[in-house]
């Protein structure tokens, strides 16, 4: 019986789409991260060109290189957070570390007229690290105002007309029901009439007057790029990269709400993770326009990534009487459920400009655009999920994205750097959860906003080994929800986060 259960139950799911439409947005960001000299100037190097880091940025910087060069990058990654909600503040933090960088560019120098240089590269990259540990608590009551995720519970059940005594495997297998409405009736949150018996209002019921949060997450997404850039008579470099990429993501999460008056409580324990692979093209140019001044400027166009993903859920309600429900429960084997899904993040364009000043100092400047609200997740066979479609569209805005370096030269073997970011929020300031699939059993939301970088670095040339260093902090605040209802108020945690890095890379050109 159970195992035609959950047959019934995997084919439901495939057809139902990614979760919501909150999760596949991390995949768009794109760090700075790479060679410690990157880095250091806040990966403000597109026009500057001759780094590797540069093959993901604008490909036409490989072009730059004379000579053949090999480096390695590694990373400390801490990030902290605090969340002031409901009164309280909490702290959490989270220490990762990383290899950043692997890569190699083959010069070769031609004779063909104008053709000066064709050069040739490969770069392994962690273009997002996920590492991360969030918590927070707080009170349930303002000003007389009670306020619970169980209005959300409530309001799946109003929606669904789902009665407790209507509930059994037939309504699992026909999957007419969200999970986290199943989930809670199966967990004696209601009662023989199918009533929330803990609703808020209710006196003789669950009176939450706490709440905590935690949530513990690992993984990123790693990126291979290939590329091959030319040099036509030191005025015009072209290239072109091609990127491979790997995403795992895995999300642990418990919510509780409590009534510390009569020791009741109920908890709900989420499992999420999320794998695949995507493919992306990247085209550049650089040109020096003018025969006698180290003047550049630099386009880039990064097409989408085309991600095809898979989801992996579970989760668990605990009730006050301590019985929980799992949904992997439902074959007897201990499975999560999954569901394939592909994933199209927006186009990515990118300007730049740089001046040298001799040997002696350096300056890049860009600006880069991208436009969150285009993303969209599709089903596998190609067509649009049209309700998380319309959550993004509705959420999401357009990014804008700044950043300046500087390079400064200390005789002939060390060097100076530091950068600058400023990177607008992709949230709207309405933006909420809103649309639930079948399988979402996780309420919680956060909505970033701006971000800004700051970088400093130093390196030490030997003539072919060279060694750097840098340091990055990226300072950024956020809303975190655990739940959002329409008809009642919805209470928000105000996050600060500072991320920061040490980078390390060690590199041999010849």
């Amino acid at each position: 019986m159970k195992k035609t259960l959950f047959a019934i139950l995997s084919a439901a799911v495939l057809n139902v789409s990614a979760q919501n439409s909150y999760d596949p947005l991390r995949f768009i960001d794109d760090d700075v991260v790479g060679t410690a000299r990157f880095v250091g100037m806040g990966g403000a190097m597109g026009a500057l060109g001759t780094d590797i880091s540069v093959i993901s940025t604008n490909p036409a910087g490989i072009g730059l290189y004379r000579s053949n060069d090999i480096v390695m990058s590694a990373g400390l990654n801490t990030i902290k957070n605090k969340c002031d909600f409901g009164g309280v503040s909490v702290n959490s933090d989270k220490t990762s570390f990383n290899i950043d960088n692997l890569g190699a560019v083959f010069v070769s120098e031609m004779n063909a007229g104008a053709l000066k240089f064709v050069n040739v590269a490969a770069n392994y990259r962690r273009r997002n690290n996920f590492a991360n540990r969030f918590e927070t608590a707080g009170a349930l009551v303002n000003d007389g105002l009670h306020f619970s995720q169980q209005y959300k519970l409530f309001e799946l059940y109003e929606n669904d007309d789902m009665y407790a005594d209507y509930l059994d495997y037939t309504d699992y297998t026909s999957f007419s029901f969200p999970w986290l409405g199943l989930l809670t009736s199966t967990s004696g949150l209601v009662d023989e009439n199918g009533a929330l018996i803990y609703l808020p209002d209710n006196p003789d019921g669950l009176y939450p007057t706490m709440m905590e949060y935690y949530s513990k997450e690992k993984g990123g997404v790693n990126e291979v790029d290939v590329n091959i850039s030319c040099n036509i008579n030191d005025r015009v470099y072209l290239g072109l990269t091609v990127g491979a990429s790997y995403v795992d993501y895995t999300r642990f999460s418990e919510y509780s709400e409590f009534d510390e008056f009569n020791n009741n409580y109920y908890t709900l324990q989420n499992n999420y993770n999320v794998s695949g692979t995507g493919i992306n093209m990247k085209l550049g140019a650089i040109f020096r326009p003018f025969e006698y001044s180290p003047f550049k400027f630099g386009v880039a166009v990064h097409t989408p990534t085309w991600y095809s993903l898979t989801d992996r859920t579970s989760a668990t309600m605990i009730g006050t009487d301590g019985y929980a429900f799992d949904t992997r429960d439902v074959d007897g084997y201990g499975s999560d459920c999954f569901v394939d899904y592909d994933y199209v993040t927006p186009w990515r364009f990118n300007l730049s400009a740089s001046y040298t000043f001799d040997r002696y100092a350096a300056v890049n400047a860009e600006y880069e655009y991208v436009d969150y609200s285009s993303a969209k997740l599709k089903y596998t066979d190609g067509g649009e999920i049209s309700p998380l479609n319309e959550d993004i569209e509705a959420n999401m805005k357009a990014q804008h994205i700044f950043r300046v370096g500087a390079l400064f030269n200390i005789g002939d073997n060390f060097s100076l750097r530091c950068g600058y970011n400023h990177i607008t929020a992709p949230f709207r300031n309405d933006a909420v959860k809103f649309s639930m699939m079948y399988t979402d059993t996780n309420l919680e939301f956060t909505n970033k906003y701006e971000t800004n970088i700051v970088t400093l670095g130093a390196g030490y040339n030997s003539g072919k080994l060279y060694f750097d260093m840098a340091y990055k902090l990226a300072m950024q605040k956020a809303d975190f929800y655990n739940y959002y209802d329409s008809d009642y108020y919805n209470p928000c945690g105000e996050v600060t986060a500072e991320r920061s890095s040490f980078v390390f890379s060690v590199g041999y050109r010849f």
